[in-house]
Order: C-alpha cells, then sequence, then structure tokens
C-alpha cells in the first residue's frame, strides 16, 4: 500500500548525478491538494488517496518540477513482527504507538531505468525532514517509520538502500474500522526505519527518557479481569440476576450488559457513554466469552450493546441485588479470608441522594466532630463508601443517607459487617472513639486511622498525651498492659 512507479520519463530531468543533488522536498498546500490526490487517484496502483489519522503529503521537485509523491500517516494498530522489533508489550504499544508514522502512498513520477537511485534518494530525504515537521504540526516526536510493500509489485530494493529494514510478512489483513479486521488473503511485506542512532534505544526503553514521557500517549481503559474468568462472571450474573426488561425486542442478555458494565467501571469508566467506549474497545475473543451479538455470516466478530442499551438497563435494574452479585462474584474468585479492609467515600454525580433516616442518633454512635462541622453531605448528591480489600477486591458497599454524613452511617454498618481478623483503614473522618470502639471491643479487628485538623479537639488531645513514638493499634498491643500515657 505504498510504492509505485510510473514507467515514463519527465521532460527535461538530467543525469542521475545532477538531479539526485538538486532534489528538493516540501510539505503540499492546500493549492497542492487538487493535483495531488489526482495523481495518487490516477497513477498509485491502489487508486485511493485518502489516508486516515495524522497525514503528512511530501512532493520532491527538480527545479519546481513534481519528481516524486510521499505520504506519511499514522501506524498500523497492531503489528506483531513491528511489536516484536521494538520489544513492546501490549500496553507499550498503547502509550508508544503515536511516536510511529507510516509510509502509507508513495509515487515516483519519473521511470526509475534511468534514475535507478531516486527512489531511494526519496525516502532519504522525507525520512530527513519528517522529525521536524511531524513534531511541528501535531506536537509529538516521531521516532520511526513503517511501510508495506506488495511482493507481487516490488522487492522494496530502495528501501533497503535507503537503510530500512525488512522484517517479514504480514498476516494478510486489512484494517477496515477500529479492531475490525478482512482478511485479504494477500500478505505484504513490512519494512522499519529508526530515524536517528538513538530512536531504536529509546523505543525499547524501559522507561522513557525525561523529554519523551510527558507526550506517552494516554492509556485506553483496560479489562480488569482475565479473559479466562469472563465466563465465570458471565455465568454468574446470569444466574443471580432478574431481567426486568420486556422479552420483546431483547438483542443482549442482561448478564452480558451487567457484565461489561461491571468490567467497564472496575477499569475507571464513569457514566454510559464511557461504559459503551470501554466495550467498543474489546476484542472480539472478550466480546465472545461475554456472549456478545454475533455478526451474521462472519467469523469471529460480535458487537457489543450500544450507549442507549446501556442506560435502559442500568436504569430500571436493582442496585442493591447487581451490588450483591458483583461482591459475592469477586469472594467466589477470592475465598481467602479477609486480612485489609478499606473504607472509601465517593460523591456519584448526576444522582439522586439516598433516602433520608429520619431518625436520631444515639449519643454513642455520634460522631467526636464539633456539631458545626457535622452536617449533612450527602443532602445534593448521592455518596456511597466502598469497603473493599488492598487489591481492589468489593466487600461491601452502603448509600450515605442524605440527613446525615458518611462517618454516621459507617458507624451504623459496622453491626453488619465481620471483622474478626481484619485490619481496617480510612481516612481522618472516621477517627472517633465510636469506631475505634466497634472495630476493636465489639468485632474483634485491628484499624489504622489518622488524625489530622478536620478533627481540631482529638488531635490537640492526642498531641498533648502522644509526645513520643509510640505502636499503632492492635491485638498484641491490647494483650499487653497499657503503659501510662502521662509519663
Amino acid at each position: 500500500m505504498c510504492m509505485h512507479v510510473l514507467d515514463q520519463a519527465l521532460a527535461g530531468l538530467p543525469e542521475e548525478p545532477r538531479l539526485l543533488s538538486q532534489l528538493t522536498i516540501r510539505l503540499a498546500t492546500e493549492g497542492d491538494l487538487t493535483r495531488f490526490n489526482q495523481l495518487l487517484a490516477k497513477e498509485h496502483y491502489l487508486k485511493n488517496p485518502t489516508v486516515v489519522g495524522r497525514v503528512l503529503r511530501y512532493i520532491v521537485e527538480y527545479q519546481e518540477q513534481w519528481v516524486a509523491l510521499i505520504v506519511f500517516s499514522s501506524p498500523a494498530y497492531h503489528l506483531k513482527p513491528r511489536d516484536r522489533w521494538l520489544k513492546w508489550s501490549p500496553r507499550e504499544v498503547q502509550e508508544r504507538r503515536h511516536w510511529l508514522a507510516q509510509n502509507s502512498r508513495f509515487l515516483v513520477l519519473a521511470g526509475t531505468m534511468r534514475w535507478p537511485n531516486l527512489g531511494s534518494k526519496v525516502l532519504k530525504l522525507a525520512c530527513d525532514s519528517l522529525p521536524v515537521d511531524w513534531q511541528k504540526q501535531f506536537g509529538e516526536p516521531v521516532l520511526a517509520v513503517e511501510s508495506f510493500i506488495d511482493p507481487q509489485r516490488g522487492r522494496g530494493t530502495c528501501y533497503k538502500a535507503a537503510g530500512w529494514e525488512r522484517l517479514g510478512p504480514t498476516q494478510g489483513y486489512e484494517r477496515g474500522w477500529k479492531d475490525f479486521y478482512t482478511d485479504t488473503k494477500h500478505p505484504k511485506e513490512l519494512w522499519v526505519k529508526a530515524l536517528d542512532e538513538l530512536a531504536l534505544v529509546m523505543l525499547r526503553a524501559g522507561e522513557m527518557p525525561e523529554s519523551l514521557a510527558p507526550s506517552e500517549g494516554a492509556l485506553a481503559p483496560v479489562c480488569p479481569v482475565a479473559i479466562t474468568k469472563l465466563d465465570s462472571l458471565w455465568d454468574y450474573f446470569h444466574r443471580t440476576m432478574t431481567d426486568p426488561r420486556k422479552a420483546r425486542g431483547q438483542r443482549y442478555e442482561l448478564a452480558t450488559i451487567l457484565a461489561i458494565a461491571a468490567l467497564a467501571v472496575a477499569a475507571g469508566s464513569k457514566g454510559p457513554h464511557a461504559i459503551f467506549e470501554f466495550a467498543d474497545g474489546l476484542n472480539h475473543g472478550q466480546r465472545r466469552r461475554l456472549r456478545c451479538w454475533r455478526r451474521p455470516e462472519e467469523r469471529r466478530q460480535f458487537d457489543v450493546p450500544c450507549e442507549r442499551t446501556f442506560r435502559r438497563a442500568l436504569k430500571v435494574i436493582n442496585s442493591d441485588a447487581l451490588k450483591n452479585a458483583l461482591a459475592d462474584w469477586m469472594k467466589q474468585e477470592d475465598p481467602d479470608a479477609l486480612k485489609m479492609l478499606h473504607l472509601d467515600g465517593k460523591v456519584v454525580k448526576n444522582a439522586q441522594p439516598a433516602p433520608a433516616w429520619n431518625r436520631k442518633l444515639k449519643p454513642e454512635e455520634q460522631s467526636e466532630i464539633p456539631l458545626d462541622q457535622q452536617k449533612p453531605k450527602a443532602d445534593k448528591a448521592l455518596t456511597l463508601v466502598n469497603f473493599m480489600t488492598s487489591d481492589q477486591r468489593l466487600v461491601d458497599q452502603i448509600a450515605v443517607p442524605r440527613d446525615t454524613n458518611e462517618e454516621a452511617a459507617v458507624a451504623d454498618h459496622w453491626a453488619k459487617m465481620d471483622l474478626a481478623g481484619v485490619c481496617v483503614t480510612a481516612d481522618a473522618a472516621h477517627t472517633t472513639k465510636n469506631n475505634c470502639r466497634q472495630v476493636t471491643m465489639e468485632k474483634g479487628g485491628d484499624y489504622l486511622f489518622v488524625l489530622k485538623g478536620n478533627q481540631p479537639h482529638a488531635l490537640a488531645k492526642a498531641e498533648q498525651l502522644l509526645t513520643g513514638a509510640f505502636p499503632p493499634s492492635g491485638s498484641n498491643d491490647r494483650e499487653r498492659t497499657r503503659p501510662d500515657r502521662r509519663s
């Protein structure tokens, strides 16, 4: 999909040494595009001047006469030979792929029988100009280039002469849209070239140099569950969740929608649109495991639910049942006894706050924070408190009633949890006598809490009594006789 040479000679060109020494290269301007595209559409064997992604179009001239056209664009998404050459992991492919460019079109307007070194000279001029022009146009460096040679049309001699390296044949697939590929039954030869001596070293480095680190690509959300466990997740949702939707018109199983949504949220997606974008990024192996809709007459290709499908399903599903199903599945996959439990409160935007308690707290349940700082925090939005392990396993989740705050809701929930042998961590808002007493004396657990300025009275008292080093709270400390805190 790159080089093509016209079997003709342009008028007035000199002998090769003079021609090569006086060639110039420049970027095509808006005024050049019509002629540029017409030549590619008429003379290049692909008959298609359209190139997607980032694009730079070059014109090589001799005394203002066009001698060659060359186009660079965004690189291919997946090329196993290239990624092995660069020693990239799948994550590094996503992070660093934008530092490559692809020579996607190459049209030499003058026949090479008279000027056999013309093709390699054009490639050298283009590769010399590309780093500066790409940085100026797109604000990012380009360190290496790639190209494909159709073995039925050429052997890549000019690429070899220009210092490119042949990596071997491709698998013969052509990308149509995003992750969808068509088998063309026509493999091509992949050629690559690092644009300077240090480029290849930098691309292969475990950690990028400081000059390149800021331009590492943003990573797309990655499925947080191994593909071998997706069947188990889908099956658990299928067995435990009741589908409230009408049967007519359903295309996707509820378990498929919920499994994708749960994976997306675990990967950091927020909202139905982000969930759909996560789903759209799943590969076809993952889609098959999640029982997505198979495309008619297409082998191993599956469609994911649209954003509207996610919105409608999540609107009618029972949130408590969904939370319980997900927590139970995680416990099934990780049956080891809990050792650490962390509390993390999150405000959910554009969500209605939880119903009010409409009851007064007992004195022992009230926070030690001064009354003027105990205003409800969930009266305008939904606040959820997640109880998670150190490896992000969800153990439980509660919604904070709209007429109280996170600390009071957690204190009320301790009675429903088994904390024996568990060390609880939380932010400073939960550092109260009542919480510490419930975790240790009533539930048999330990805690690691902190004190800071949002509880000024407790902080001042701790600074007065604990003037030196002291051990953290723990069962071993409680069994020993406590030292005199006044000493």
